[in-house]
């Protein structure tokens, strides 16, 4: 049995249970369905189906979960979501779906924009895994000078579909971001780091809109209420701003978030993309730079 035809089946077991509790022949008959449309080996017993639960639980982290009186199997649902589990699922459901014939690009429209540096990925995960000091060339967008940086890598973040390397700047120890797409000439150095313990890359970044966090210290993140309408509600309920997010009115005529997060460009560019669909309440500087913002637009 390949570990592609048991990652398979695996999928197969949480997408059914997904969709609504299922005894165990609804579930067989949903995997063997699926089998015959991307032409895997099918199997599936009793004995493969108690194993497949406790490696689905291991690996996947969802529990599935057995209702006696409906005699059915249910999915747990996550007190800690598992991100990076769900994403190694989506790449694979797309994978599969890009696999399933040919002809896919008549109806399935790929984003044509790729995010550049990705050939760096690799040798970051090596440094970081491994601890290992690392130099390269950086150029920033607003200035035409190429730097040289000597850093401690200690994480790979990502925001809109880019990726940034979060490291200590060995020059003045001071953690910084850099995105993949502007490196260049990078290098694995021999020399070992120890990693701070104290540091929490979640910590960090709790109150962060995305990977732009306030340069001194004593800014503090602040409360922001935003309303739009309840049509526009929908979407930004379906896919909160920030992980802070919490509704606080919801009707008919509008919705209102609260989050709490540090108020940088990458947050107020955000808030700008929404145009007039989005009226900022609090706090009283914010809306006053938004509107600025505009006002120059406009002019």
């Amino acid at each position: 049995m390949s570990l592609s035809d048991t990652y398979f089946r695996h999928q197969c077991i949480i997408r059914r249970l997904e969709k609504a509790p299922a005894n165990q022949q609804e579930i067989r008959e949903y995997y063997e369905l699926e089998c015959e449309t991307h032409g895997y080996n099918f199997i599936f017993s009793n004995r493969t189906f108690i194993r497949d639960k406790q490696e689905i639980l291991s690996l996947h982290k969802k529990d599935i979960a057995y209702n006696s009186a409906t005699r059915k199997y249910f999915l747990e649902e996550d007190d800690v979501p598992d991100d990076f589990g769900n994403r190694i699922a989506d790449a694979y459901n797309t994978y599969l779906a890009l696999n399933l014939a040919d002809g896919t690009a008549d109806y399935i429209h790929l984003e044509k924009r790729r995010p550049q540096g990705m050939e760096h990925f690799h040798d970051l995960l090596n440094a970081l895994r491994n601890k290992l000091v690392i130099q390269f060339s950086y150029e920033k967008y607003y200035d035409d000078n190429i730097s040289e940086r000597r850093v401690e890598p200690m994480a790979l973040k990502e925001f809109k579909s880019r990726w940034y390397l979060v490291s200590r700047d060995t020059k003045d120890n001071v953690i910084k971001t850099f995105a993949l797409d502007r490196i260049s000439a990078l290098e694995l150095t021999k020399q070992k780091f120890k990693l701070d313990k104290n540091f929490k890359m979640a910590e960090h970044f709790k109150y962060c809109f995305g990977i732009i966090r306030p340069s001194h210290s004593d800014v503090k993140p602040e409360k922001i209420v935003l309303a739009l309408s309840a049509k526009n509600g929908k979407y930004i309920k379906s896919l909160p701003l920030h992980e802070s997010q919490r509704t606080i009115l919801d009707n008919k005529e509008e919705t209102q978030i609260e989050l709490e997060l540090y108020i940088t460009r990458d947050f107020i560019m955000e808030l700008l993309s929404y145009g007039k669909d989005l009226k900022v309440l609090a706090p009283l500087h914010l809306k006053e730079t938004i509107n600025r913002i505009f006002s120059e637009a406009a002019e």
